[in-house]
């Protein structure tokens, strides 16, 4: 066969198939989102890269995934008893978790009051401080963290103080930025080397969507 006879060939078998054209612009244009998508998530690769502190899975884990949270964030209370279910046979990949208070004032309050128990107390306090937080019904506010603060034997004064703080304040604004510049508009989010997907009820689905990150990811 030549290379005209090919070409004709072709050209008439995409004519009789249109369809094939439209699924390979598809591609190409998916290919081209993950690709831009991943650049931007490259800016931000010290995510990857701080100590483990608050989240789900092995410190050690080899593959990191950043969630973003809002202590307001119904859906995101919702799915982590689903991902701490579906993580347990994924042992490789950790979740980390990243404030985001976006929802309301109260989701601030209870960030800013949640890293200044980091920075006062200890990682172990952080982690005590959040799980209250992330089981409190009622509202976020400072009587509440007084409360909390106590409770767990932390210096009030002191906390309610780096609440205030320049570290406590550009840590938010940091984590705000990040969320910005790669289009996260709510809670939960997550975020590989290689893509932003977002938290509904299916954690395996999410998780499966993770497992092909990780030949990414040195």
């Amino acid at each position: 066969m030549t290379d005209k006879q090919f070409e004709e060939r072709l050209r008439s078998y995409l004519l009789a198939h249109p369809e094939i054209v439209l699924e390979a612009m598809k591609t190409l244009s998916e290919r081209e989102r993950r690709a831009a998508q991943t650049a931007q998530i490259t800016k931000h690769a010290d995510m990857f890269e701080q100590t483990p502190i608050l989240g789900i899975g092995p410190d050690a884990a080899p593959h990191t995934v950043i969630e973003f949270f809002d202590y307001r964030c119904a859906p995101c209370k919702a799915l982590h008893p689903k991902l701490q279910a579906a993580l347990k046979d994924h042992p490789t990949i950790r979740v980390e978790m990243r404030h985001l208070p976006i929802l309301s004032p109260g989701s601030e309050r209870g960030a800013r009051f949640a890293l200044a128990a980091k920075n006062v107390g200890s990682p172990a306090k952080y982690r005590s401080v959040h799980e209250a937080l992330w089981t409190l019904k009622g509202p976020l506010q400072e009587s509440t963290f007084e409360k909390i603060a106590l409770e767990h034997g932390l210096d009030w004064p002191a906390v309610r103080a780096e609440m205030k703080s320049d570290a406590v304040s550009e840590r938010i604004s940091t984590n705000r930025d990040i969320a910005v510049d790669l289009q996260i508009l709510g809670t939960p989010a997550f975020v590989t080397p290689t893509s932003v997907s977002f938290g509904g009820t299916d954690a395996e689905a999410l998780v499966a969507g993770w497992l092909g990150f990780r030949s990414h990811q040195p």
